[in-house]
């Protein structure tokens, strides 16, 4: 993605990293923006591998969303499964401060001693300054007012092409020609000059879906799982020429490991939610404060030779009432002494308990 001619420097909702003169635009969540360097690089295709249930990467990309709209951007959303407006209404809303920010309080000595002396300068859930992005509210809803003087495009799928298409299902060829025409129209190319530049961002929820089979045809179900990675690939050459960024979250529990990973090298970046519902995590007690694994599969390669590799750092996500939040994994001290002192003491010559035979 090049830098904006100098007459269109300042994009809104935009800054430059000065590591890479890559053009970053925020997700709309503080945590992530931090994991991946300073926001998601403009240019670039995103995918979300969804949890069983779903619900956690639609939180995610409703916060890309929300940004968009609040930022002034352009915004696609498309989807098959979710009627689009129902998915923009239900965004959340913005506020000035972090919606769970807790007054800072000064701890005494005794708070101190309660912390074994090895685990008291680990790091925590960092705080920190971001000069892009926004704070919003999971319970409470965008204004009405907002959505509707933003320039939004909605595609649930309702045209059909007649014609021939190279994918077994015609509606992924019909929606990469409403992603082209709203980037043709609103000048995102990067050879259009318009007088205000913007960035257009495109979100769309559950792609590949049972909702996203072909009719019933032997041939064309045999090539389904082709049309995902597909559909990405030319996402991505299509969006790699505008000011444009892209957020698809996909259920990848549907479709076979080679498929999964045709998917990931056909994006830029690749993140995927491991939920602890319904497994044998859901009751560890050291994973109590947390509601999944966050897994960063794939970084993108913008001015680069290559992709950075996310390391083996562990992220977990949780979800509060006002909040979804990615942090580091910190385990809690070992609780083993806790046990111990709680477990019934033995009786015996080896007890310090007192005992009539003692002696």
């Amino acid at each position: 993605m090049e830098k904006p001619s100098k007459g269109n420097l300042k994009v809104p909702g935009t800054i430059i990293n000065s590591q890479n003169a890559q053009l970053l635009t925020s997700s709309g969540i503080h945590s992530l923006d931090s994991i991946l360097g300073g926001g998601l690089p403009v240019g670039t295709v995103s995918i979300i591998e969804e949890d069983i249930y779903g619900s956690h990467a639609k939180i995610m990309l409703d916060y890309f969303l929300a940004e968009g709209i609040v930022s002034k951007h352009s915004t696609l959303v498309a989807s098959f499964d979710t009627n689009p407006y129902d998915i923009i209404k239900n965004l959340p809303a913005v506020i000035t401060n972090d919606p769970e920010e807790c007054p800072i309080r000064s701890e005494t000595s005794s708070e101190k001693m309660k912390i074994a002396f090895r685990y008291q300068n680990l790091p925590t859930a960092e705080k920190e300054s971001y000069s892009i992005g926004h704070n919003f509210d999971l319970s409470k809803s965008m204004s009405l007012e907002d959505i509707e003087n933003s320039d939004i495009c909605y595609w649930n799928g309702q045209r059909k092409e007649t014609g021939n298409s190279m994918f077994a299902n015609p509606a992924y060829n019909e929606l990469l020609k409403a992603v082209k025409e709203k980037i043709k129209e609103g000048k995102f190319f990067l050879k259009d000059n318009p007088p205000n530049r913007t960035i257009l961002r495109i979100g769309i929820h559950s792609l590949g879906s049972p909702m996203w089979l072909p009719h019933k045809n032997s041939f064309h179900l045999m090539n389904e799982s082709r049309d995902l990675d597909m559909f990405i690939f030319c996402l991505r050459a299509l969006v790699r020429s505008a000011f444009a960024v892209a957020v698809i979250t996909i259920p990848t529990h549907l479709y076979h490991e080679n498929s999964l990973d045709r998917c990931i090298h056909s994006s830029d970046i690749a993140m995927r939610l491991q939920t602890f519902s319904g497994t044998e995590l859901e009751n560890n007690f050291s994973l109590s404060d947390y509601h999944g694994f966050f897994h960063l599969t794939k970084l993108a390669a913008i001015n680069s030779f290559a992709s950075k590799h996310p390391g083996s750092v562990e992220y977990v996500f949780k979800l509060r009432r006002k909040k979804f939040h990615i942090e580091k994994l910190h385990l809690p001290p070992d609780v083993q002494e806790v046990h111990e002192k709680n477990a019934t003491p033995s009786m015996g010559c080896g007890s310090s308990t007192k005992h009539l035979l003692e002696f």
